[in-house]
């Protein structure tokens, strides 16, 4: 159950997720920040999430907003049955507020929305700032904003993964223009944002924050001949994080004479075409797939293996997704494995080229396996690379320094944030 004395409401389209690791941390911050909040998620995740929820108890924290509009439909109904005036007065301004929206079923689905989401505040009355993770959601919550003139602050992660449809136009302007502030994790995010239509006087580059607790370093010998070469990759299993390429250097590696086994970890809907490829590849027995890896066991995966792959691709078009941080590379050098990435997006804004790590071509089988190769030929540079990362990490992507730095936007946004009163 959502707490009462919330002052900060977080929207998130899906609360908890084993995917989206960094809104785990980012309560965790609110927590120690001493910010009350809740979650308001279109879905509890049913599938595996981190332990992390359940020791903290985030899930108590959510409040579900239901996306299909059949269910919101019959919200509203009862509504009409049971208090028609009000509910008449509720389905009146979302439409003044949505009626700028050429489309007159996804106006329709956003009035049902905004009618849900009003119940929503009426339960939760310290609310005094919205953060949303989703501009969907954000747009949806418009005419709940403007009546209560909550302030609305936005954390822009990126267009959307190919196959999902991205944010309408006019629903992004309006989200923008009503936010106060709009964070972002690098300067190509922010890049982004600006190329949507977002004022750059209202954006702040605030990186993704990582736990350093859940990652200890952990130095490790040089790799001998005689031993098998570990890598490990980390991300949903989709065409945009480049696994296939992966796949294919480590083809090449196997048919070169390498003693190599590569780990996947991750869940996602390209986890069979994967198997699959390495099957035709021959390369399956080199190869072994984690699905709904804890927390506990990622650490040991990152410990276990002596590099790391991040093969995301860049965009060929316009609104497509490309990585803007890749949250995974400083799990790597923050647990000592030295990562080899792409240089898209803003991954090369995360790792310093042939000091903390090696930056790459897109889209190349043969510039992850040359990577590998070299790495492989100066092993003995490998711990100078290892204690970079790991203090890269430490100065620039510290979840205690980002989490201070996300309670000062928080607490500006709504002047005075104030701790809960009791009477007496």
């Amino acid at each position: 159950m959502a707490h009462s004395d919330s002052q900060v409401l977080v929207l998130a389209p899906r609360f908890p997720s084993i995917n989206q690791p960094w809104i785990d941390t980012y309560l965790e911050q609110l927590l120690c920040s001493e910010l009350p909040f809740s979650v308001v998620s279109h879905r509890r995740d049913s599938g595996v999430h981190f332990e992390k929820v359940e020791r903290l108890q985030l899930h108590e924290r959510v409040v579900v907003l239901p996306a299909q509009p059949s269910t919101l439909f019959r919200m509203a109904l009862r509504g009409l049955l049971t208090s028609p005036w009000r509910e008449a007065r509720r389905i009146w301004s979302a439409q003044q507020t949505f009626s700028s929206d050429p489309r007159r079923r996804r106006r329709s689905v956003s009035v049902l929305m905004a009618i849900a989401t009003r119940r929503i505040f009426e339960s939760l009355p310290n609310v005094r700032v919205v953060h949303s993770h989703s501009l969907d959601m954000a747009y949806a919550c418009l005419p709940e904003l403007q009546d209560r003139q909550l302030p609305l602050v936005i954390t822009f992660h990126g267009l959307k993964p190919s196959g999902v449809p991205q944010t309408p136009e006019i629903w992004s302007d309006e989200v923008f223009a009503a936010a106060s502030t709009v964070i972002v994790n690098t300067q190509f995010a922010r890049q982004q944002a600006a190329e949507l239509g977002c004022p750059i006087a209202k954006i702040v580059v605030l990186p993704q924050g990582l736990p350093l607790h859940d990652f200890p370093f952990l130095p490790r010998q040089p790799i001998c001949a005689d031993n098998t070469l570990e890598v490990l990759s980390v991300g949903r299993f989709h065409r945009d994080k480049g696994q296939q390429y992966s796949l294919l250097a480590l083809c090449r590696l196997v048919r070169d004479g390498v003693r190599i086994h590569w780990h996947f970890a991750g869940v996602g809907p390209n986890k069979a075409a994967l198997e699959a490829l390495a099957r035709r590849l021959g390369v399956s027995q080199f190869v072994t797939f984690h699905v709904g890896v804890s927390v506990g066991g990622l650490r040991e995966l990152y410990q276990r293996c002596q590099l790391f792959v991040l093969a995301s691709v860049g965009s060929t078009g316009v609104a497509e997704h490309v990585e803007t941080q890749g949250v995974v590379l400083q799990e790597a050098q923050a647990s000592g494995c030295i990562p080899i990435a792409t240089r898209v997006g803003g991954i090369p804004e995360c790792i310093t080229d042939g000091v903390d790590g090696m930056l790459i071509t897109d889209r190349s089988h043969r510039a992850i396996a040359t990577a590998i190769r070299e790495l492989c030929d100066k092993s003995d540079e490998w711990e100078s690379m290892r204690r970079c990362g790991r203090t890269n990490v430490e100065e620039r992507f510290s979840a205690e320094r980002v989490g201070e730095q996300m309670a000062v936007i928080l607490r500006a946004a709504s002047q005075p944030l104030s701790e809960p009163t009791t009477d007496g």
